[in-house]
């Protein structure tokens, strides 16, 4: 019984030396299951409007079908919009009825064309498909799909030949290329003829 006591006596001598609190590291750990993430999208800055297809050579021609619902007027602001920015178009027409209209059009052609059920258009006023070869980034044609209520809208058939040119979204406020409808604008920075030729 006595050793059962002066090991107690031992251990209380040893356990109790006072404590330096300045010495000592305190190390709060918080349990995992209280913890939260908070992720934050990335902002990123781009200098300019990118290109991932591009037209080899001459411009393509520009076929606008009257069942789209575009009006002439409408049809010739738009090209007139890429024209000033140097873009050769020479050949444009707009036709009542054709074969390209209602099928495939052929090779070396953009084709402004009413939507139909083969298109998931969603909540978009437009879509342009573009067809080119994966390897050179060449394009081989285009076709823009308009619902025909909202193609007379102002600079959507200019948003939407831009893409049949090749140039992605830029969300820049007011700029041309922007993906929001409501933000775009007449800004056309970064998408000049000039540029578009020293890219490719």
């Amino acid at each position: 019984m006595m050793r059962f006591f002066i090991i107690l006596f031992c251990f209380l001598v040893v356990s109790c030396k006072p404590v330096d609190l300045k010495q000592q590291e305190v190390v709060e750990t918080i349990p995992e299951k209280s913890l939260d993430t908070i992720v934050f999208d990335v902002i990123r800055i781009r200098s300019a409007p990118r290109i991932e297809t591009f037209w080899p050579g001459e411009m393509p021609s520009f076929i606008f079908c009257e069942s789209s619902g575009i009006s002439r007027s409408r049809a010739s602001q738009g090209i007139s919009y890429w024209r000033r920015l140097g873009y050769p178009i020479d050949n444009v027409r707009y036709v009542d009825d054709a074969p390209e209209c209602h099928g495939e059009g052929p090779a070396g052609t953009v084709v402004i064309r009413l939507v139909d059920n083969t298109i998931p258009i969603g909540s978009n006023l437009a879509v342009t498909k573009v067809f080119f070869y994966k390897d050179t980034k060449q394009i081989i044609r285009a076709d823009i799909h308009l619902i025909s209520g909202y193609a007379n809208r102002a600079r959507l058939i200019e948003h939407e030949i831009g893409h049949a040119l090749g140039w992605k979204h830029y969300n820049r406020h007011l700029h041309i290329m922007n993906s929001e409808y409501d933000n775009t604008g007449h800004d056309s920075t970064g998408t000049g003829y000039r540029r578009y030729q020293d890219l490719f």
